[in-house]
């Protein structure tokens, strides 16, 4: 009876410790894995928007060669920053708003700039790990 009663007893604690590890070693590696995938989203973003200012820097070479007015010019660069500043907050904040509400404390950014500045430090510090490696 005892012996039967400590293996019962021992089978629920393993138990217990299985599901406790199990949460643990779960959260670990999900917030690891939304880290990561947080960074190369932004990275992703980054690289988007920076394509899009290239773009309009050759649209903008073009109109020079096709010798239009240099109003015209400014006028369309003027356009393209307003477009351009709001797509960079559009992005962001439906970023944002599309983390799920248990990682949103992970969220250290809240609009373009911020995120730009946050990737900048994390790419900096993957960068001084590797040479201290």
């Amino acid at each position: 009876m005892e012996t039967t009663l400590f293996t019962l007893m021992v089978f629920v604690c393993g138990m217990l410790f299985n599901a406790v590890w199990g949460y643990a070693l779960g959260l670990g590696f999900g917030i690891n894995t939304f880290q990561t995938c947080m960074i190369n989203s932004l990275t992703l973003l980054a690289k988007n928007v920076q394509s899009v200012y290239e773009i309009q820097q050759l649209k903008y070479m073009s109109y020079e060669i096709l010798e239009r007015d240099q109003k015209y010019i400014e006028f369309q660069k003027k356009i393209d920053e307003k477009e351009l500043k709001s797509l960079k907050n559009t992005l962001i904040r439906d970023y944002i708003n599309s983390i799920p509400s248990r990682y949103n404390h992970m969220v250290q950014f809240h609009d373009w700039d911020s995120a730009m500045n946050y990737l900048n430090n994390i790419l900096k510090e993957r960068a001084n790990d590797k040479d201290n490696r």
